[in-house]
């Protein structure tokens, strides 16, 4: 058994490198061609879920299949749909969600369900986890990405590395579990855990010396703060971040640190993939793999250079549990001008976080007004002396909770800062609530969702 376990990732690792070299031609397709094959693949997959899928077949009942399929016709759906249908929504009448949280309790490794597929979840940090499968062939296409990755960020994928990721606790969880594919035995790598004290974290990296760095934008910048304390003693040449909204004063921290500009990468469990070039200029997204639409709160497209509300995601390379038009709460921005780069992918050159990160105060007219998360991390990037918050709407008020790289400078910074928010939130016509805060030592991260924080939080019921 642990020999047939080791053949498969094996050779899933070599078709994965095979891949990414298809991947490596696409890079250099016009943008024609890769809205035809776009097209094909979204044909492809529409016509395989309505065949096999009892939900999209349903669903897409009144969608005309004579030929092309045209995306905007499509119903949206999310992801309480998805879990509430699951056993509907895949295509392989074998799996069973109840079999799947039966699995999932004693996964461990990068075992096979059933001996062809990978389930992972969602962190769950809306409120609902997700639950998706993906076969042997979906999973080659996320190992190709990485080399894929690597690639653009103009390193060479057959160069051994020491690598250290910083990611999830379990098996279940993106983070983990593609680290945990890769490590077959050409890099050396070092898997850790966000959630781990960041004294942990300082001692296992000082130990290790990677030469690529990958972890959450919070971690990646806690650990800038402990180079410059001169408690972390490494020098990593590539450093990448994920998973967590990558604030300008964040990435200003990593760069100051080590004199290496990060590379922000984009990625999602339902297929969302993506990364910067060596030029910086946004996050190219792997458009051969999904189709990412940028949309307003009605699901209408905004245009390039706006900001959207919202994403619906089409997944064009997963066939098992088919993700189409499936709605993100990420609020982003897209460019489609040409990078210097030359690859025809559109990027990503703004990420303002999620749609609940918004936070509704009470307005000068008695409307509710919608303040944007950038509001709060605009005020608090002012704030060289914070190196960690997190913002909670409550009823009595806003809590912020903040860690301070100089304690002495609590009670100055608290001051300053109400000041300073208050100021910022009048300009938008709104009572101003009271503003609470609370100075820490470190702040909580719970292995449950991954390690990540979560930056803003309302316990308010709209």
């Amino acid at each position: 058994m642990e020999d047939d376990y080791n053949r498969k990732r094996m050779e899933d690792a070599r078709r994965a490198r095979d891949l990414a070299e298809e991947f490596a031609v696409r890079e250099r397709w016009t943008r024609t061609e890769l809205i035809r094959f776009q097209q094909r693949q979204l044909d492809s997959i529409v016509r395989h879920a309505v065949k096999h899928s009892p939900f999209y077949k349903k669903l897409y009942r009144s969608v005309p299949m004579d030929g092309p399929v045209a995306i905007e016709t499509l119903p949206v759906i999310d992801k309480r749909t998805v879990m509430d249908n699951f056993d509907r929504v895949v295509t392989d009448a074998r799996l069973k969600l109840g079999h799947l949280y039966d699995y999932m309790d004693n996964l461990s490794r990068d075992d096979y369900y059933m001996g062809e597929y990978r389930v992972l979840t969602t962190s769950g940090s809306t409120g609902l986890k997700g639950v998706f499968i993906f076969d042997r062939e979906a999973w080659i296409h996320i190992l190709a990405s990485i080399n894929r990755a690597t690639s653009m960020m103009g390193l060479s994928p057959l160069k051994r590395m020491r690598i250290a990721s910083i990611g999830a606790n379990s098996p279940l969880h993106l983070s983990y579990r593609r680290a945990v594919s890769m490590d077959f035995g050409f890099h050396d790598y070092r898997r850790l855990e966000a959630s781990w004290r960041i004294d942990d974290l300082v001692r296992d990296l000082n130990a290790f010396q990677p030469e690529y760095l990958h972890t959450y934008s919070s971690v990646a910048s806690l650990l800038a703060v402990e180079r410059k304390a001169r408690r972390l003693r490494i020098q990593p040449k590539v450093i990448i971040t994920s998973a967590e909204l990558l604030t300008d004063t964040m990435r200003k921290t990593i760069q100051k640190a080590w004199n290496v500009i990060p590379f922000k990468s984009y990625s999602t469990t339902e297929g969302i993939l993506g990364i910067e070039c060596r030029y910086h200029n946004g996050i190219h997204i792997f458009e051969d793999l999904g189709i990412v639409e940028v949309v307003d709160e009605k699901n209408k497209p905004v245009p390039d250079g706006s900001p959207g509300m919202k994403i619906l995601f089409t997944n064009l390379y997963q066939y098992t549990q088919p993700v189409i038009r499936y709605e993100i709460s990420d609020m982003v921005t897209i460019s489609s001008e040409t990078c210097p780069c030359g690859c025809p992918f559109q990027r990503i050159v703004s990420i303002e976080g999620r749609n609940d990160d918004i936070l509704y105060l009470e307005g000068l007219k008695d409307t509710s007004v919608a303040i944007p998360p950038f509001v709060f991390h605009g005020v608090i990037a002012l704030f060289r002396d914070i190196i960690e918050y997190q913002i909670i709407h409550r009823d009595d008020g806003l809590h912020f909770r903040f860690v301070l790289s100089e304690r002495s400078k609590r009670e100055e910074t608290g001051l300053l800062f109400k000041n300073r928010m208050r100021q910022e939130l009048e300009m938008f016509q709104v009572i101003c609530p009271n503003i609470h805060i609370k100075f820490i030592d470190h702040i909580e991260r719970d292995p449950q969702k991954m390690g990540k924080i979560k930056l803003v939080i309302s316990d308010i019921q709209r």
